[in-house]
């Protein structure tokens, strides 16, 4: 008995979402003077757009970003070089 109930409770629920308690939704639109063009609000040079960090090596004993392994290792001689993203603040690290 309380299986039924349980199962007219849930179907009686389903119904109901389904038809939407018999509201109709009318979607909301914005008024035409509202509504901008996106090829007015920015002018061509304006986009900024942010590069994902390059692949550097790192030299810790003065903390600098090398383009090359050996320049890297020339310059930091006994100190540790790796490879390492250069998070310089002008591009987007991963």
């Amino acid at each position: 008995m309380r299986i039924t109930s349980v199962v007219a409770g849930v179907v009686a629920g389903l119904t109901l979402a389904l038809t939407g308690c018999g509201g109709a939704v009318v979607p909301e639109q914005a008024p035409e003077a509202d509504t901008v063009v996106v090829d007015e609000q920015k002018a061509p040079g304006d986009v900024n757009q942010m590069a994902i960090c390059p692949l550097k090596w790192l030299c810790y004993s003065n903390w600098v970003y090398y383009s090359t392994q050996a320049a890297c290792t020339a310059v930091c001689g006994g100190s540790t070089c790796e490879r390492d993203y250069a998070c310089t603040g002008n591009c987007v690290c991963p």
